[in-house]
């Protein structure tokens, strides 16, 4: 048996070699017939011209085309439609060809001045001279929420901003402010809801709910018909001794306004429940509230919009249970 063995040891080895011959072969094949598919790859280039670049931006991708922008401003003409394209409409071309698209600047760019520790109206003076290039321009108020101050905090001062200060944007963007209000002539806070209405800021709206100590709750987010109106308040009802908010939002790859962000979250026991938001300013950390002490039973569903402005972690903490759940989030996108 043992000389058979050995009789037979050197073809199987002659086997093994062919084998291994025939797989290195038919892997290589394969590589040219997969890279040379991928050359091959035709796209038909589609008609641009007048599409919003931002609306188009993922298709282009998806085409593999490489896009190079080139901009004008023409004032009249919408901004950020593209005006003219390299490669002509129909035309087929190779995936990973190179296309120039003509894109046009209708508004001023402008980087957010920093209004917040401002006087509001000394705010809104130097909101109507932005500098853009050489020239100022106005940045319009989309809104004002008023809120009872806390601490050392000065009546009558900003002392929050949508946008926030240093965002690249252009004027068309509106500028939302948060601002304190004299106690003394505060009204009855259901009399007066002009700072949770429809249309303002949700951020700014939780915060006015937080420190006149409204119990709140969010909705289901909803999708808005319009790309501005992503992080907005739809829709704010009373509910008993609670105040359910409606609002808008969109997924940060869809949106034109970075910043809005959503949490999500099954709870799993009934405890008392409080959501913070932590962030970095220069060397500190920086822990604000977003939800105070609200209750909670299992299986309810937990959604929250907010809006952030650099990396920061959110947390959902039980007053009995601890830590519920923590997200982790970017800065600008």
């Amino acid at each position: 048996m043992k000389e058979k063995f050995w009789k037979i040891l050197p073809y199987s080895g002659y086997v093994l070699f062919l084998l291994l011959g025939l797989l290195v072969f038919f892997l290589g094949a394969f590589s040219v017939v997969v890279v040379s598919l991928k050359n091959d790859q035709k796209i038909v280039m589609p008609d641009l011209i007048g599409k919003s670049y931002i609306e188009i931006h993922n298709e282009l991708q998806r085409k593999q085309l490489k896009v190079r922008i080139e901009e004008i401003r023409i004032p009249e003409k919408t901004d950020g439609i593209i005006l003219a394209q390299s490669i002509d409409p129909g035309k087929e071309v190779e995936a990973g060809s190179k296309v120039y698209l003509t894109v046009n600047l209708g508004f001023d760019r402008i980087t957010m001045p920093d209004v917040k520790g401002q006087n509001l109206t000394q705010a809104k003076v130097m909101l109507e001279k932005v500098l853009s290039g050489e020239i100022y321009v106005n940045m319009s108020i989309g809104g004002i929420v008023y809120v009872p101050p806390l601490g050392d905090e000065p009546i009558d001062s900003v002392i929050d901003q949508i946008p926030h200060a240093g965002k690249k944007t252009t004027s068309a963007e509106k500028v939302y402010l948060l601002v304190t209000e004299n106690p003394d002539k505060q009204s009855s806070f259901f009399k007066e809801k002009e700072s949770i209405s429809p249309g303002k800021p949700v951020h700014f709206v939780t915060e006015a709910l937080l420190r006149n100590k409204i119990p709140f709750r969010f909705a289901l987010p909803k999708k808005p018909e319009f790309r501005n109106q992503n992080g907005l308040v739809e829709k704010v009802e009373e509910k008993g001794s609670q105040v359910l908010i409606s609002s808008f939002y969109l997924e940060p790859s869809e949106s034109l306004l970075a910043g809005y962000e959503t949490v999500k979250y099954e709870i799993d026991d009934k405890d008392i429940y409080s959501l913070y938001i932590t962030k970095k300013e220069g060397d500190t950390e920086v822990k604000k509230e977003l939800l105070r002490s609200q209750s909670f039973l299992p299986d309810e569903l937990f959604y929250f919009v907010f809006y952030k402005e650099k990396p920061s972690v959110v947390s959902l903490v039980g007053k009995e249970t601890g830590l519920a759940k923590e997200w982790r989030f970017k800065g600008d996108y």
